[in-house]
């Protein structure tokens, strides 16, 4: 099992403002016995370290456990993370207070900005969508947006790093111009679509109206104020300032196949889930730029700083950082989820602007989690208790996992829920995990249960499928031959052809199996990540031409569901 420092030697306390009102001292939920319980998240779900950070009326206590940097560095609550998706919290309240100043509006009848402005009105000659989009092009607003309401899917997968003839480095308002090739997944407003594209798309208003870059926006008008000293939207400007340490991302080898790249993790034999074929380890991931990411998913910073944020949204009549219309306009209900999301909830839950909202127990909570490619947040605040948590961990995946687990045991005991009406998130995230793993191995069955057996052969030699595929905002997707001496890792079956995707912002590998004609899985991971727990599946077809060559490639990506047929064409 990994050696974790002592408690002694990983966990550093922060108090403020230890007094609940009347004189008596509250004491801090993140004792020695949440301590070896957090420690034993670690080894569970193979995360090397996680700070947390509770909130609770005034106070604050904030730790450290397990490694931010191995082979020995620790966690401690002023360790930064890449905070994911809870960036997108910032940028609606960022909008908020734009509204509220009154200076800014429409570009097209110069009428005061508001959430319902559309964004036509703001970048017109970037905000531009496929022919038959006509109404949603003129109609879609802030509002719409940061709500996750415009229809659009992901599209992460689109993300190109670089841009134009000339190769430039990708913007997010290359991203916005992108959007013109890109297929929404329903009509607007009739059902909640998670897109992170169109907080970039709200990122680049806000850098026209302002006429400055979203960092030193937030910076200026809720990280300052809020003394968020520790929080950036720059990567780079992190790693570059004194003092200051990012903790390393990593991923655990669960196949054994990346040998040459575990780091001595300070262990003294087989790590928990090792096997004698070498399963298990870290492998360190390389630090990853967050330029494109912006409002969607750019900033890093640590627990102490979002402590002093969520106490903001908490404390609504004492934080004047925002107005009380925009306290109001943030957590306003806009779309309802699925009645899955109410798992360990009273009811399903609903989306305001960057936030997630519902009830737990009677008691009104907001959420948002964040992943990145090797960390992983989890953020909750529950307003009438004057209470929240933020977990911060350095793994994709199984950070949110073991944030979620340490999170949840901190809420439940703060409300006194017994334990047996406590929903048991270990074992929903364990059967997620398990399918994950297993999600190469059952690709075909799932994504063509009533493909043709015996399968048909294919039409052409398979050489004749290797070559350079292109649509204007996937880019190019260039197919080669899997290598025979790799066909095999570890009894693993493979695909017979693979494309590496190394020049887009989320960088991929594409691995296409055979089902029958000319039809495809798609077992999709990441390249810096290759263990599939984000591994995704698409279903692809390559097209024959009269001519009797392979001209076209249709690939339907289905990350939270169909995310619309992509046509790429043979260069």
């Amino acid at each position: 099992m990994v050696r974790q420092p002592t408690m002694e030697a990983s966990r550093q306390k922060v108090l403020s403002s230890p007094g609940n009102g009347n004189g008596a001292v509250k004491k801090s939920p993140l004792d020695a016995d949440f301590g070896a319980f957090a420690e034993g998240a670690l080894r569970r779900w193979h995360v090397p370290g996680i700070s947390v950070a509770v909130v609770d009326g005034d106070s604050t206590w904030a730790e450290g456990y397990g490694i931010a940097n191995f082979p020995s560095s620790p966690v401690t609550p002023s360790t930064l993370f890449y905070m994911g998706s809870t960036t997108k919290a910032f940028t609606a309240a960022v909008t908020s207070l734009l509204i509220d100043s009154g200076k800014y509006s429409s570009s097209q009848d110069s009428s005061p900005l508001s959430w319902q402005t559309p964004i036509s009105h703001l970048i017109r000659d970037d905000f531009v969508l496929q022919e038959g989009y006509e109404w949603p092009a003129a109609h879609l607003t802030l509002e719409d947006a940061l709500s996750h309401r415009t229809g659009f899917p992901r599209h992460d997968k689109a993300l190109a790093s670089f841009a134009g003839p000339d190769k430039h480095p990708s913007t997010v308002r290359d991203v916005v111009r992108s959007l013109r090739y890109l297929p929404m997944a329903t009509e607007p407003r009739v059902t909640w679509r998670y897109c992170n594209l169109m907080f970039m798309v709200v990122s680049h208003v806000i850098q026209t109206l302002t006429g400055q870059w979203l960092g030193a926006t937030m910076r200026e008008r809720i990280w300052e104020p809020l003394g968020m000293n520790g929080t950036f939207l720059s990567v780079e400007e992190a790693l570059g300032t004194p003092g200051i340490e990012v903790a390393r991302g990593y991923y655990w080898d669960y196949f054994g196949v990346s040998q040459d790249k575990k780091v001595d993790d300070g262990s003294t034999g087989l790590d928990e889930g090792a096997n004698e074929e070498g399963k298990g380890g870290f492998v360190e991931v390389p630090f990853s730029s967050l330029d494109v990411a912006s409002g969607a998913g750019g900033v890093v910073s640590n627990v102490l700083d979002y402590a002093r944020w969520i106490r903001c949204l908490i404390n609504e009549d004492d934080c004047t950082v925002l107005p009380k219309e925009a306290h109001r306009e943030l957590k306003a209900a806009r779309t309802v989820l699925s009645p899955d999301s109410a798992k360990g909830y009273d009811a399903p839950l609903a989306y305001s602007l960057g936030w997630l909202l519902g009830t737990y127990k009677g008691h009104r909570v907001f959420t948002h989690g964040g992943g990145m490619e090797a960390h992983g947040a989890e953020v909750y605040f529950f307003p009438d208790l004057k209470y929240g948590v933020v977990t911060l961990a350095n793994t994709a995946v199984t950070s949110n996992i073991a944030g979620m687990e340490l999170a949840w045991k901190l809420i439940n005991d703060r409300i006194g829920v017994p334990e047996e009406g406590r929903f048991d998130w270990a074992a929903k995230s364990q059967k997620t995990l398990d399918e994950q793993l297993q999600l190469a191995d059952t690709a075909i069955e799932k994504l063509y249960p009533d493909r043709a057996d015996p399968p048909l052969p294919l039409a052409l030699p398979l050489q004749n499928y290797v070559g350079k595929y292109f649509h204007p905002a996937y880019q190019t997707v260039t197919i080669e031959l899997v290598d025979g001496d790799s066909s095999s890792e570890k009894g693993k079956k493979k695909g017979e052809l693979k494309a590496v995707r190394a020049d887009m912002e989320w960088q991929m590998v594409f691995e296409f199996r055979h089902v029958s004609g000319e039809f495809w899985a798609m077992v999709i991971d990441f390249l810096n990540t290759p263990n599939m727990l984000n591994g995704q599946l698409a279903r692809a077809e390559f097209v024959v031409g009269v001519k009797g060559t392979v001209d076209k490639l249709r690939i339907e990506f289905l990350e939270d569901g169909s995310e619309g047929v992509i046509v790429f064409d043979r260069i």
